[in-house]
């Protein structure tokens, strides 16, 4: 399916029903009735389903002959489904888990992947992934023969295919095949990039199998990366279930450069999948699906059909509710497209597996202060065109190849800016890039611990004035010829946990500067960079005053950002989107509160009063300006290129709407 097909049809609102079913439900989809149904999906606004083939136990639900029925399933109740929902046009997509298999799994021991002690059931672990597929084995034909069944006898819309991102395997098929390959069992990096490759090369044999029956269908990966994925994304993410609130702004904003349609698959559910009888409160449920809306997505709710095959009638009411506000929205959101100035450069989001330890952190960190910050960006991963952002955040672990450093450095000569961090852009015996190497020496990894930032007075807006510790170190540096620094950095008296033997030392007290700096700035200004980790700083620690320091850094080399926020709190979401003719200014009133010893949750909208709005109009003419949904209109004026509006109250959610002549 091409790009423009795929967009045309993807779907504004899905459900993705889980069906994962242990043995022993004897009345297996007794009290489904297709009409009943259709109207419960119906009624909730909901245009697209993902149901199940075969789930994580290994059963299937309908009469394969290639697999395995659930046992006691008296007809085909995917086929059910299927058929009533194509009647009433909810399009269909139909789920198989590629990587767990339990029951298969039992019968064909020499189908699963091998660890490195030579387990294939880890009994000592336990959970979902005790048993896992190899993708090199006998399964992968078995697997590819029940695809091709179902593609043979249902008329989908989609496929869509869990856990394929399995671990290493140490199987005879897969040792043998490294060999051929030329890997090296004994290294960690060389299987990892193995198990990647294996992956890959599973996804292109079900590609190619679902390509000579249909070119119209939407294929997915769980597992797989985002840029490998061939008709559209569904970010998959659960606050409440092991994702965490940082995770859905840093991968959407990643995503939606891709060129493909996507969707955010959020869930019900209290806890995370399985969890039947949870249920989140349904502010936050509307916060998942309203922030995929305002970063140009789209939405999925997951549920889990409980085995008599009725829809939960309290779920679906919540989604209805939901669904409804956002549907109400679709004037304003169908074809939008985000509006960015700036973009965080992650090269790794490509990779294969080997720098994801090592960049942990970092990304949340960088996207949390641009999002607190109220700036507008993508995040991108090196291959894209750079000319349409005005600054490149390159944080913490940027390496450039030479492709990627030729690209920085035409950047550059076209006007662009870049701010970087830690160790990116440095090499062996300096830095990478030729005007941050005229700035500023490398004079290796930084020896202090901690260390104290003395921010210049030029840039020293809203920051306390004393040595703010630096808890995460990276590179001693220091500014030479025409290169100036904005920040000197102190050392303590001794560095943190010196053991003598009698003492471990805890207390870090600074004792004086020791000649490092903390921020260089090279002579046009238009490259700057921090001595230290900032986005994996503020990940770990949330010091303000990393943030703030970025903050200025930015007003001086953007002093005229799209759009400035005032009165909306950090924890506040501002973006932009765009259709031909208008502009939509969203804005988000949700804080993730922490509630006993793990769990975040959003219980109810936060409320903000008399928020400034100041948009730049890069000389369009505004012929109104309004709430939507409600269309009532907004007072405003404008002034040095900027449009300026106050929004009296904020309830969790506004639109603003601005329509030029």
């Amino acid at each position: 399916m091409n790009s423009e097909t795929a967009w045309k049809r993807f779907p504004k609102r899905a459900i993705h029903f889980d069906f994962h079913t242990m043995p022993g439900c004897e009345d297996l989809g007794r009290d489904f009735r297709g009409d009943e149904f259709v109207a419960t999906l119906k009624k909730a606004h909901v245009e697209y389903i993902n149901i199940f083939a075969k789930c994580n136990l290994g059963f299937c639900y309908y009469p394969t002959k290639v697999g395995t029925v659930y046992p006691g399933l008296k007809f085909d109740l995917m086929g059910e489904m299927i058929r009533a929902c194509k009647a009433a046009g909810i399009r269909v997509a139909v789920y198989f888990n590629a990587g767990l298999s339990h029951e298969e799994a039992l019968r064909h021991r020499e189908w699963c992947s091998v660890n490195k002690e030579g387990q294939v059931y880890e009994f000592n672990k336990m959970d979902h992934w005790f048993r896992k597929m190899c993708f090199n084995s006998g399964y992968h034909d078995h697997f590819l023969a029940m695809v091709e069944e179902v593609l043979r006898q249902y008329p989908v819309d989609g496929l869509l295919f869990d856990s394929m991102n399995l671990s290493s395997c140490y199987g005879i098929e897969c040792i043998e095949k490294m060999q051929s390959l030329g890997v090296d069992p004994e290294k960690e990096e060389d299987m990892i990039r193995f198990a990647h490759h294996s992956k890959l090369e599973m996804k292109q044999d079900i590609e190619k199998l679902a390509g000579r029956f249909r070119d119209d269908l939407f294929l997915y990966f769980l597992g797989v990366e985002a840029c490998h994925q061939p008709t559209h994304m569904e970010l998959e993410v659960l606050p409440q279930g092991g994702w965490g609130y940082e995770y859905l702004p840093t991968q959407i904003r990643y995503i939606r450069t891709l060129g493909k349609p996507y969707y955010t698959m959020t869930g019900r559910f209290q806890r995370s999948w399985g969890d039947l009888g949870g249920l989140r409160p349904e502010a936050a449920l509307f916060y998942d699906c309203i922030h995929s809306v305002a970063n140009a997505g789209t939405c999925c709710i997951g549920d889990h059909l409980p085995p008599r095959g009725v829809p939960e009638k309290r779920v679906f009411e919540m989604i209805g509710r939901v669904y409804g506000r956002i549907a109400e929205l679709d004037p304003w959101t169908d074809k939008a497209k985000p509006v960015t100035e700036i973009a965080i450069l992650a090269p790794w989001l490509r990779g294969d597996g080997v720098l994801r330890d090592k960049t942990e952190g970092i990304l949340p960190g960088a996207s949390r202060m641009l999002q607190e910050l109220k700036y507008q960006y993508d995040v991108i991963d090196g291959k894209n065109d750079f000319s349409s952002y005005k600054l490149l955040f390159l944080p913490d672990k940027v390496q450039a190849d030479s492709a990627l450093l030729k690209k920085l450095e035409k950047y550059l000569s076209q006007g662009g800016k870049i701010v970087s961090s830690g160790e990116s852009l440095t090499k062996e015996c300096g830095f990478a890039l030729d005007e941050l190497n005229q700035a500023a020496d490398l004079l290796g990894p930084e020896e202090f611990n901690h260390t104290f930032l003395h921010v210049k007075k030029e840039l020293a807006e809203d920051l306390p004035d004393m040595g703010i510790t630096v808890y995460e170190q990276g590179i001693a540096m220091v500014p030479k010829g025409k290169g100036h620094s904005f920040a000197e950095l102190g050392r303590g008296y001794f560095n943190l946990g010196k053991w003598d033997h009698k003492h471990e030392y805890l207390y870090i007290p600074e004792k004086e500067l020791c000649g490092h700096s903390g921020l260089i700035a090279s002579e046009s200004e238009r490259v700057w960079h921090f001595s230290f980790p900032i986005a994996r700083n503020y990940y770990k620690h949330a010091a303000t005053a990393y943030k703030i320091l970025l903050g200025n850094v930015l007003k001086r080399c953007l002093p005229e950002p799209l759009l400035k926020v005032k009165n909306l709190p950090s924890y506040g979401v501002a973006t932009l989107t765009a259709q031909e003719k208008r502009t939509m200014i969203h804005l988000l009133c949700y804080v993730p509160e922490k509630r006993g010893a793990v769990m975040e949750i959003i219980e109810e909208p936060s409320v903000a009063v008399d928020v400034e709005i100041h948009f730049r109009l890069d000389g369009r003419r505004v012929k109104k300006a309004y709430l939507a949904p409600s269309g009532e209109p907004l007072p405003f004026s404008v002034a040095d290129g900027y449009l300026n509006a106050i929004l009296p109250k904020l309830i969790g959610y506004q639109m603003i709407v601005l329509e030029y002549e």
